[in-house]
This record gives structure tokens, C-alpha cells and sequence, in this order.
């Protein structure tokens, strides 16, 4: 994508079939792009089911563009002061231009509203420009745990935002 007309991009909360979407395009990307086996489809799907069926306090996002889903991501609460940032992805020909921004923007957002002091986020080591971008909401990486479950060698990172 080269450019891009602002009124033909959305961000709109989660309706009914998006979880089932987010869910497909995290797997089948994470399987192209880092070669995450099926036990990654089975942690997505389960932590989805999870918020649905518990309807905590949180919400999800879903990037459109043109009517297209070219991104998501949601806030999951943990306790009253704790949440999770989750789910966040975006299309590979939709990455760079400033959708990602948004997204983060928005879930960062809703987490001041909230009153949330500390929203945190699983990532890993390969995931460089979501890293990068983390760091510039002032995401901190606390904590690094090798995880061999979706693939040898994978290191995952967690992240801190504290809310003051």
C-alpha cells in the first residue's frame, strides 16, 4: 500500500465473527512468518473463547480498510488496576504507514479511561518494528522466558506500561 485516504480506513469495537478472523490470520500469518506450529492456533483460540465467555472488562478493535480487516487488538482486564494489551496484528501490506499506531493508540487510551496503573503484553524476540513500537508508547521489556511450545528457541518478552 502506498497511500492511503484517511475516510477509507476505520477502527471499530469487535462485532460478532471477528474473534474466529482474529484468530485465522494470527495463525495462518504466524505459521508464514515465524513458522509457529499449531499449538500457537490453539493458544489464540483459547484465549479468545476465554474473554468471550467471561466478558471481563476490556475490548477489541478491529482495524478496516475499505471494508477489509487489516488489523486488531484488545485490552483484557487482569485485576482493577492490571490489564493485557492482546491480539495485535496487522496485515503485512497494511504495516508501516501508521494503522499499527492507531490501534496501540486507541487500546493505550482506553486503558488511562479505565484507570489501569500497569497494562502489560507478550511479544517476542522476532517481532521487531511491533517491538519498536511498543518502546514508543513507552512499553518496557521486563522479562524474557524461553518458550519451545510453537517453535525451538522462540523467546518471548514481556512488556510494562506503567499509567501514572
Amino acid at each position: 500500500m502506498d497511500s492511503q485516504n484517511s475516510t477509507d480506513f476505520m477502527i471499530r469495537t469487535q462485532k460478532p465473527g471477528d474473534a474466529g478472523y482474529i484468530a485465522y490470520r494470527h495463525c495462518v500469518l504466524y505459521e508464514k512468518e515465524y513458522g509457529l506450529g499449531g499449538t500457537f492456533e490453539q493458544y489464540v483460540l483459547d484465549s479468545l473463547v476465554k474473554y468471550i465467555e467471561q466478558r471481563s472488562e476490556g475490548e477489541i478493535w478491529v482495524a478496516e480498510y475499505n471494508g477489509q480487516i487489516v488489523g486488531s487488538i484488545g485490552v483484557v482486564s487482569m485485576d482493577k488496576s492490571t490489564a493485557q494489551l492482546r491480539w495485535f496484528l496487522i496485515e503485512p501490506e497494511f504495516r508501516g504507514i501508521g494503522f499499527g499506531r492507531q490501534l496501540i493508540s486507541k487500546a493505550v487510551d482506553y486503558c488511562k479511561q479505565k484507570k489501569f496503573s500497569r497494562v502489560f503484553l507478550w511479544t517476542f524476540q522476532d517481532l521487531e518494528a511491533a517491538r519498536h513500537l511498543y518502546s514508543s508508547f513507552g512499553f518496557m521489556p521486563v522479562e524474557q522466558v524461553e518458550n519451545n511450545t510453537w517453535k525451538r528457541g522462540l523467546v518471548e518478552e514481556r512488556w510494562d506500561l506503567l499509567i501514572y
